[in-house]
């Protein structure tokens, strides 16, 4: 695929192994991790990286890998620390709002590689988002929020 005045070739490459790796040597790319890399240096795609691996072949009692098992313990992590986000921001003290979020990211991406899915995808959503001209409301659907009364009352 070309740029839009053609001086420029946009390809792009599946990553294959574990984790996947574009190297020889077995790293995302031949140049290493920087701060300004591609997805999966650090942060998220790090994160997912490890993931991946553990979804392969996790070590022994890995946390992880428990989760990829059970699902009904997922789900519950995904209610219990979106809960404690939403009060962390209640309080307003920022570190635990970084704190609380991170956990929330941790279990929606273990969510996202159980089910298939991967984090290349769910950015690309949501640069698709960014770009719709019409936007939705944007307001709660009550019955979730009743689904989630009723989870988090048990």
């Amino acid at each position: 695929k070309l740029d839009c005045d053609a001086d420029a070739v946009y390809f792009s490459v599946v990553q294959h192994g574990t984790p996947p790796a574009f190297c020889h040597r077995g790293s995302y790319t031949c140049w290493g991790a920087s701060s300004n890399g591609p997805l999966y240096d650090k942060g998220l795609g790090a994160l997912f990286r490890v993931l991946e691996s553990r979804k392969l072949s996790a070590p022994e009692g890995s946390y992880t890998k428990r989760l990829f098992t059970d699902q009904t313990l997922l789900k519950n992590k995904l209610l219990e620390e979106s809960q404690e986000l939403i009060e962390a921001v209640e309080e307003g003290d920022v570190q635990h709002i970084n704190e609380e979020t991170a956990d929330v990211l941790y279990f929606a991406l273990t969510a996202c590689c159980s089910g298939g899915g991967s984090l290349e995808k769910v950015i690309e959503e949501l640069d698709y988002r960014s770009l719709k001209v019409k936007r939705r409301p944007g307001n709660a659907k009550q019955y979730r929020i009743d689904a989630a009364k009723i989870l988090l009352e048990k």
